[in-house]
């Protein structure tokens, strides 16, 4: 699993890497922030639900609507001397559905799909990650010059010891650079 986990982490670097790269042109950057609620369904499931702010996200414009999105969320509860870490890093393709009146606009409101993968895990001396594979679809909603809300519903699969189906709910903020 360290393998699978390194292989992503270089998959997102690089892919961020070559996507700000392309970002010169007029599309802005969405810096975000969401709260969760993960419905695990299955035997070896997990439910939670993190609010305010379960994940960060950064959306690199690379095409005419479609954008790189980056997505990485970490938790860490001590106690008596112990320590559990939780971790979770996605790599999503934006397909924005929507339609705007300027160039870029369809960034900032209407609906858009977003295939993902990644990589969850946890250590708390025993170390264990899985991999994912999900399909979300969601909408964004303008609420004032830079900002806008959005909210999305997915179906997520892990991979590893313990496989199982996971439904995610998001509401989260979009701040975008320009």
């Amino acid at each position: 699993m360290k393998r699978i986990l390194a292989i992503a982490v270089a998959g997102i670097t690089l892919g961020s890497a070559s996507a700000s790269a392309q970002t010169s042109g007029p599309d802005p950057l969405e810096l975000g922030v969401d709260a969760g609620i993960t419905i695990g369904l299955g035997d070896n499931a997990v439910t939670s639900i993190d609010i305010p702010v379960s994940s960060v996200r950064i959306g690199f414009p690379i095409g005419v609507r479609t954008s790189l999105e980056p997505k990485f969320r970490i938790n860490v509860i001590t106690g008596n001397g112990d320590t559990f870490t939780s971790y979770r890093a996605e790599m999503g393709l934006l397909y924005h559905l929507g339609s705007g009146r300027y160039p870029g606009a369809y960034h900032r409101a209407g609906l858009y799909l977003r295939p993902f993968l990644g990589i969850a895990g946890h250590a708390n001396g025993n170390s264990d990650s899985d991999g994912i594979l999900g399909f979300g679809v969601g909408f964004k909603q303008p609420l004032v010059s830079r900002l806008s809300s959005r909210f999305e519903a997915n179906l997520a699969h892990r991979f590893g010891d313990g496989d199982y189906t996971e439904l995610g709910l998001l509401a989260g903020l979009s701040f975008f650079t320009r």
